[in-house]
């Protein structure tokens, strides 16, 4: 789990790495470090990430209209190495030209041949397969963005509940510290009890370490958007492993 095979026997030698599944995902980061780093972190041997990165770094409105197209292309060059899964990153790309993402995916699917999900299809999926009702949202930026986090979980109807900011921009992901999303995740319970389930968008910030000790700390379920675009991916390309440390959805779903 998480670890790269470095035997050198003939049958090893002989596979490529993503010998199980290749993952395409196109981030709307330019500079991409986090997805990367806890992806390996979680996924089984044999199973590799193919990265192809857009221009976003502050997520304003021209940024996000103008990687809408870059993805698009950056599909097809995902489909030109052959991988097995193309997952389009950027919840806000996803949803940039209308509300129905479905229409999205068979767009470039038609255009690649290649089967495509999203990252909010993915990170949805999840939500519904662990049974999240009452669904407390942390996130990474800062509080102006709270009414746009929370609206993802009441657009695809989960009840409201708490939703908090660790209060960093586009640019300062890569150096939060890991402590950040555990310290979120218990105040986002202690500002609501009844929530079932956390869900902490945005795959580019250190979640991956609280997912368990949030878990069994307070009772809940824990979604994250990492956890889950690496858990449908894998489900996608029918690798079934059910894999410790990283929640409930990895290791039930």
């Amino acid at each position: 789990m998480g670890l790269i095979d470095k035997s050198t026997d003939g049958e090893s030698m002989n596979r490529m790495y993503g010998h199980r599944a290749r993952i395409g995902y196109t981030s709307p980061f330019s500079a991409t470090e986090v997805f990367p780093y806890e992806f390996y972190m979680i996924a089984p041997e044999g199973v590799s990430l193919v990265i192809s990165t857009l221009g976003v770094m502050e997520r304003s409105k021209e940024e996000i209209d103008r990687s809408y197209d870059m993805s698009l292309q950056a599909a097809r060059e995902l489909a030109r190495v052959q991988v097995d899964l193309i997952v389009l990153g950027g919840v806000p790309i996803n949803l940039a030209r209308g509300s129905n993402v479905n229409e999205l995916i068979h767009e470039v699917e038609r255009d690649t041949k290649v089967p495509v999900t999203t990252s909010i299809s993915a990170q949805i999926d999840a939500l519904r397969a662990v049974g999240a009702r009452r669904v407390a949202v942390g996130h990474p930026y800062t509080p102006d963005q709270d009414r746009t986090f929370a609206g993802y979980a009441e657009k695809y109807g989960f009840e409201s509940s708490s939703v908090k900011g660790a209060g960093y921009t586009g640019p300062e992901l890569g150096r939060m510290p890991r402590k950040a999303a555990l310290e979120l995740g218990r105040a986002l319970l202690e500002a609501d009890p009844s929530a079932d389930t956390i869900w902490l968008p945005c795959p580019h910030w250190a979640v991956v370490d609280a997912i368990d000790l949030l878990e069994q700390e307070l009772g809940v379920t824990v979604v994250t958007a990492l956890q889950a675009i690496t858990w449908q991916a894998l489900r996608r390309c029918l690798v079934a492993d059910r894999i410790e440390g990283y929640g409930r959805l990895l290791r039930d779903f």
